[in-house]
């Protein structure tokens, strides 16, 4: 009984092994977006258009399940030049010296049928904070995982633009920065 009970363990544990899928984020069809709010007027909108995602999808056993992003941040793009390259400076985001965005996941917990929750380390601005990023599955078929993320980040956390005072109004940017994000993924190549 032993013997039987063991091979069936290894048996289950490289069944579920084999159920985990090495993806790769198709950016043709993906999106990395955020808009904050300007002096309560208005919102600007902007994208980061170069970064990485890798995920390791086992929808049979989520405690192996893995996300990790990297993003670039010279790559942000708010369709205007000049305010694109002032985010770039040590006013906000200092791409120099703080070249990359990053997220990797501790931990994916499953919240019902399609929504989840991806716990790990977010490091933005060369801070690191414990992160919990929901995300819902659109659609799988396949290789083809389609995730999407709506959440809310803090930009005063992480001293993106902490320093930063306009000319004529003190309150000119909001603190909270909403974060859209919508991807789907590819087999990766090994």
């Amino acid at each position: 009984m032993k013997k039987l009970t063991t091979i069936l363990l290894v048996f289950f544990s490289i069944y579920m092994g084999a159920q985990t899928k090495k993806l790769t984020v198709e950016p043709n069809h993906s999106t990395i977006g955020f808009n904050i709010s300007i002096a309560g007027f208005t919102q600007v909108t902007g994208k980061f258009t170069d970064y990485e995602l890798l995920l390791d999808w086992n929808e049979s056993s989520m405690d192996s399940s893995k996300i990790s992003t990297v993003i670039k941040v010279m790559s942000i793009n708010t369709g205007i030049p000049d305010r694109d390259a002032h985010l770039r400076t040590a006013d906000f985001f200092d791409a120099e010296k703080y070249p990359h965005i990053t997220f990797e996941s501790d931990s994916i917990l499953q919240i019902d049928y399609s929504n989840f929750k991806a716990y790990g380390k977010f490091t933005m601005h060369g801070v690191t904070k414990d992160y919990v990023f929901p995300f819902q599955i659109v659609k799988i078929e396949n290789n083809t995982v389609g995730i999407r993320s709506r959440t809310t980040l803090n930009r005063q956390d992480y001293g993106v633009g902490s320093e930063f005072k306009h000319s004529a109004m003190p309150d000119f940017l909001s603190d909270i920065i909403e974060v859209e994000i919508d991807f789907w993924t590819r087999k990766r190549k090994e």
